[in-house]
């Protein structure tokens, strides 16, 4: 399996605070079934990208290093969670801070809500910039929570979506499993990431995880969410998402 989203890199945001916190979260990863781990700390400020790359990168060496030394199988590929806000139009380019180097990207916006037409602002600057935007943890955000028609026309435009497994496992509450169920069973959703920011905070016990998600949803379809999908856009293709359902809010569960 492949993690499309993680804040296992230490010292760098929210998410591990040390190199032997970093060390333990790949180690579970390992004991759960995943191969490549994208790391994704938070680009809270576009216009510092190189700076955050710099710090990513030597963070990022620093955790192979050590991971060879102790013989943990587990692939470091390098990404970033963007914020996105107003000063996205300013930002100089982001091509380091694709996921792995593809020209897709993990986005984020501000959890107090948007309008669609603003989202709709950021996504055309990302696409004009020829970036293939993916939008983190949706079933997160109140204002898609409480409006499914927001990402009903993301979807039409093309816009993928990550949603977590912790999400799908019921630990977010019953509104975020309902929304990411909604998405996963009407093929609106592409991937399925940990989110994993601590041992503690939201782990990456995918397995545990896994095992609490809706059995509605057939195995082929987890199966290209937790990895298929995941490795197609690595290699900078092109994701076929197949057939995709509008979703309606209501109760699943």
């Amino acid at each position: 399996m492949v993690d499309l989203h993680c804040h296992i890199l230490h010292g760098i945001d929210d998410g591990a605070r040390s190199l032997d916190e970093s060390v333990h979260l790949c180690r579970i990863a390992v004991q759960n079934s995943i191969q490549t781990a994208v790391v994704t700390p938070h680009l809270v400020h576009a216009e510092n990208a190189d700076d955050f790359v710099r710090i990513r990168d030597k963070r990022i060496e620093e955790l192979r290093r050590v991971l060879d030394e102790q013989k943990i199988p587990l692939e470091i590929v390098p990404g970033a969670e963007v914020f996105v806000n107003d000063d996205i139009f300013y930002a100089p380019s982001l091509d380091a801070v694709t996921l792995g180097g593809s020209r897709y990207m993990l986005i984020e916006f501000d959890f107090n809500g948007l309008n669609i037409n603003r989202i709709i602002k950021y996504i055309n600057e990302f696409i004009s910039r020829g970036y293939a935007p993916i939008i983190a943890h949706p079933e997160r955000y109140r204002f898609m929570q409480q409006n499914y028609d927001i990402v009903n026309h993301l979807a039409d435009m093309g816009v993928l979506f990550q949603v977590n497994s912790s999400s799908l496992a019921g630990f977010g509450g019953m509104e975020t499993r309902e929304l990411a169920f909604a998405m996963v069973s009407s093929g609106i959703a592409s991937f399925i990431g940990t989110d994993a920011h601590s041992v503690a905070h939201r782990p990456n016990n995918l397995l545990e995880q896994r095992d609490l998600f809706p059995v509605s949803v057939d195995f082929d379809t987890y199966d290209r969410l937790l990895g298929k999908n995941a490795r197609v856009i690595l290699a900078d293709g092109v994701l076929e998402r197949g057939r995709v359902y509008p979703i309606r809010r209501k109760r699943f569960f």
